[in-house]
């Protein structure tokens, strides 16, 4: 079973809003056999025993009151740590895969409920965007936290996607959150609504220009970035090369830019030249919107 990459946040959308793409996909294979119990293994990168995709089943028996033996192998070819929901997508192609070994009709909000808070063993508590994006596939922009909700809509947009190779950051996303704000003025929370309104009409009307006018920050943004190598020459030259928006992936270090087809590759080149003369090494790629884990049971 194969889930994709994810954008979380979008700029304005902080923790509700998630598109899932196709730079990268997390393959998990799984065998369901007697007994009640998870075992998982991973090949390439591996985060130990207590790790997304283990504590997401937990909570999936839990949630369905079903518990089977489980193996699992997980093959995640999206970058650790960088911002495009590499752990959550391997706990939603895990459990999608179980899902489809035993025939179980699942309410998708338990899969997102059950990844979601999987992700507390990479994040240090539940998160809900990443998840549901890689499940759902589309644009997923969660309506109620508690109990887990969210609409997913299907936009025709393209991205250029950049991930600078640095060191992984300790406690990444938990420093990343201690960067924020914890209070906004009134005017700035305003501009906020208006530009997840944006969002959401943007992925709505399939509107790129709606969509970009979305991705701009004050508040989340604006905090993290001066933390992340090459985002404001990344964001410049993107910007100068005919991007419509421009964003981190999540809590970063990787970049997401909104284009026109017609300019993805100007877009892409002048992100990678950007990396290039903050002298990172970097990955740049085109990508569409994707589908779902679920798509496929």
């Amino acid at each position: 079973m194969r889930a994709p990459s994810t954008s979380a946040n979008l700029g304005a959308g902080f923790d509700v809003v998630a598109v899932a793409h196709d730079a990268y996909v997390a393959e998990a294979y799984v065998k369901v056999g007697s007994g009640c119990g998870v075992d998982v293994k991973f090949r390439g990168f591996d985060p130990g025993g207590d790790n997304t995709v283990v504590r997401a089943f937990r909570r999936f028996f839990e949630l369905t009151g079903v518990c089977r033996g489980v193996e699992v192998e997980v093959v995640n070819h999206i970058p650790v740590a960088r911002g495009l929901g590499s752990s959550g997508a391997s706990a939603v192609a895990a459990l999608a895969g179980f899902i489809r070994e035993t025939g179980m009709r699942v309410d998708p909000r338990l899969v997102v409920e059950a990844a979601g808070f999987g992700e507390a063993a990479a994040a240090g508590s539940p998160h809900f965007d990443n998840v549901a994006g890689a499940a759902l596939g589309g644009a997923v922009v969660l309506t109620s936290l508690s109990p887990v909700d969210f609409v997913k809509f299907t936009p025709r947009l393209t991205f250029v996607v950049g991930v600078p190779d640095v060191p992984p950051m300790p406690n990444k996303t938990k420093m990343m959150r201690e960067v924020l704000p914890r209070a906004v003025e009134f005017r700035t929370y305003v501009r906020q609504i208006s530009r997840v309104a944006s969002l959401v009409a943007g992925f709505a009307l399939s509107d790129p220009r709606l969509v970009a006018r979305g991705m701009e920050d004050e508040v989340v943004e604006a905090a993290r970035a001066p933390l992340v190598p090459g985002y404001h020459r990344a964001r410049r030259y993107a910007l100068e090369a005919g991007a419509l928006g421009f964003a981190l992936s999540g809590a970063g270090p990787s970049v997401i830019t909104l284009v026109l087809d017609r300019d993805a590759d100007a877009v892409k080149s002048a992100v990678a030249r950007a990396y290039a003369e903050e002298g990172l090494r970097a990955e740049v790629k085109v990508a569409a919107v994707a589908e779902g884990a679920l798509s496929q049971t």
